[in-house]
């Protein structure tokens, strides 16, 4: 270690940098930075152990930082999320603690995720994955035992969360495959989702008249299980799911029942709850199942713009007495935080 004052510690990341190491350039004019990798179900002695000299820390979406990890880092003054969800941090204890939590604005990402839920939707519902499989191992005649696939012209699709990257979703399947797009977001006005090309419906109604069903709504207390076998079992027969927010939005075991009974057409998920996961995971050895590694944001375009804000974040605290440029917790009461001193001074030092 050298004699630098900072301490930027980038935990559980295997991107930033690695595609754009301009970025850690960056932030190596002001700061030492390290790589820490932690386990989903480290204890916070392992934290505290990894993480005791950071004063700042740039997260991916693993592990979580709950009150017993934070009150262990004394020197932590941003937290940087790598990415738009903040559900595995703690927001109330590092407004307690004076620790400005950043995030990546949704326009960063919002292009990436939406091509790649739509990519997902069509993967799954015009059995492409098992298209090649067959091909790769000499079967091509089996293609007539493929089930036929669904058209997404005429289509009713139901979106859950029509936020930045699902009204982004819904522009892509209503303007270019003449889909008609629904929408259950209890937080936008009947007459923004319209003009965010969709149709405001209740969540029973989504349920009941969509063919496809894909979710983009943030983990919260309100979302997490929200799909479980009352919810899966109220849906058409043969219905696809498409999932790019968060795994833990389904009860896992009744989704797999659903799968297995073949209620349900298809399951396309980007993520997954406990992610990382191995090969040996039971939603991999479900029929009619697609899962990629978390893969929505890596375009040339969402990962630099990612990884531009991260360096952004950080050089506005350390060097420039600035506000990240997005505060995630900002809403919360942050008296004694560094960031409340900048609003009173003008200076964050």
């Amino acid at each position: 270690m050298s004699s630098k004052k900072l301490v930027i510690a980038i935990v559980n990341s295997s991107s930033f940098g690695i595609s754009y190491p301009e970025h850690l350039r960056k932030l190596e004019e002001f700061a030492d930075l390290v790589r820490v990798d932690i386990p989903n179900d480290a204890p916070a002695s392992v934290f505290h152990e990894k993480l005791h000299m950071a004063d700042g820390i740039i997260a991916s979406v693993t592990p979580v930082y709950t009150r017993e990890v934070l009150l262990g880092l004394p020197k932590l003054q941003l937290l940087a999320r790598h990415g738009v969800g903040c559900d595995n941090v703690d927001l109330i204890t590092c407004a307690e603690l004076g620790i400005a939590v950043s995030k990546v604005g949704p326009e960063v990402e919002r292009e990436s995720v939406a091509q790649m839920a739509v990519g997902l939707m069509n993967a799954s519902v015009r059995r492409i994955v098992e298209g090649c499989s067959i091909v790769k191992a000499g079967e091509w005649a089996k293609r007539a035992k493929i089930s036929l696939g669904v058209d997404f012209k005429g289509a009713t699709i139901g979106l859950v969360g029509i936020g930045a990257i699902g009204k982004t979703v819904a522009r892509i399947l209503t303007l270019g495959f003449q889909a008609n797009v629904i929408a259950y977001d209890p937080y936008v006005s009947a007459e923004e989702i319209k003009a965010r090309h969709a149709t405001k419906v209740e969540f029973d109604e989504l349920l009941a008249k969509s063919s496809i069903i894909s979710l983009h709504c943030p983990l919260t207390s309100e979302t997490s299980r929200m799909f479980c076998a009352k919810q899966l079992a109220a849906m058409n027969d043969w219905t696809f799911l498409v999932n790019t927010c968060r795994g833990e939005i389904f009860n896992q075991g009744d989704l797999i029942n659903a799968l297995e009974s073949g209620k349900i057409g298809g399951y396309a998920t980007d993520v997954v709850e406990g992610e990382p996961i191995g090969g040996d995971h039971i939603l991999l050895a479900t029929k009619n199942v697609i899962v990629t590694p978390h893969l929505g944001g890596y375009s040339v375009v969402s990962l630099r713009g990612m990884g531009e804000t991260m360096v952004d974040d950080m050089c506005r605290v350390f060097v420039e007495n600035k506000f990240p440029g997005v505060i995630a917790n900002e809403a919360i009461n942050l008296e004694n935080s560094r960031i409340s001193k900048f609003r009173k001074t003008g200076r964050l030092d």
